[in-house]
């Protein structure tokens, strides 16, 4: 909170790679109670759609991770995790699996890696494209 409060004293906003507003110009408080607002649903709407708090999608957008990325990470930690028992929580697999995406490994080569068939991994990518 403490970063966001000094960004926009400054007149910009650093966040990891999300989707913001140029609060520079912004013309006035609406304006950044609406991005706010806007930036609070699309947390909610990750963490809904991955079964994880805001908070952490937020955690995970401060590390630089896109939201396409989180979510393609938390569908695919959802079958990783089932199939997985060495693996204790749902957030422990979503990191796990976001380490493996690099440029030169795409979200495709991880699906089938996990053994995710075509199909399950187009719905996921569909899913993934509507957030982020």
């Amino acid at each position: 909170m403490k970063k966001i409060f000094v960004a926009m004293l400054m007149g910009l906003f650093i966040f990891g790679g999300t989707a913001s507003i140029n609060v520079c110009s912004a013309s006035g408080s609406q304006d950044i109670v609406q991005w706010y607002n806007q930036k609070s649903l699309m947390l909610e709407s990750i963490g809904s759609t991955i079964s994880v708090t805001k908070d952490f999608v937020a955690y995970l957008m401060d590390e630089g991770y896109a939201p396409r990325d989180i979510v393609m990470a938390g569908l695919l930690a959802g079958r990783l995790a089932d199939q997985n028992p060495t693996i204790n929580t749902h957030v422990n697999a979503i990191n796990e699996i976001l380490v493996k995406k690099t440029s030169s490994n795409t979200w495709q080569d991880i699906a089938n890696d996990m053994g995710v068939d075509q199909d399950t991994y187009n719905q996921y990518a569909s899913k993934a494209n509507q957030i982020g």
